[in-house]
């Protein structure tokens, strides 16, 4: 698979995990004395296909990562520095992976706790 066909699902899939996440915020909710709002079926099941795509993405970071790696190790010495430069951009698409991830969960906590609390 080429680096730039890579790139292009790793972009796909952090994008589809933000619009999921999105999806499973509630805003101004009101909920009726009595019910529980944080066992939703809908939230729980955006939440199980979030945590998958997640886990994907990070997956998906960790293996082209790995394999850049492993094309390092095995290039040319003239190979090597076209491979540094592609490495520092799939290291920056890493660590903006992880973070998008972290930041999703943020706000789903915060969605949630503000649910809890009103």
């Amino acid at each position: 698979m080429s680096i730039k066909r890579m790139s292009k699902i790793v972009v796909a899939l952090i994008l589809i995990a933000t619009i999921i996440s999105a999806a499973s915020m509630v805003f101004a909710v009101t909920v009726p004395e009595g019910t529980n709002p944080t066992n939703n079926g809908l939230t729980t099941t955006v939440g199980n296909i979030m945590g998958i795509i997640e886990f994907i993405c990070y997956a998906a970071a960790v293996i082209l990562i790995v394999l850049l790696g492993i094309k390092f190790m095995t290039a040319a010495p003239d190979a090597k520095a076209e491979i540094k430069k592609s490495a520092v951009i799939y290291v920056v698409g890493a660590i903006l992976v992880f973070a998008a991830g972290i930041i999703i969960r943020l706000i789903q906590n915060v969605s949630k706790d503000t649910i809890k609390d009103s």
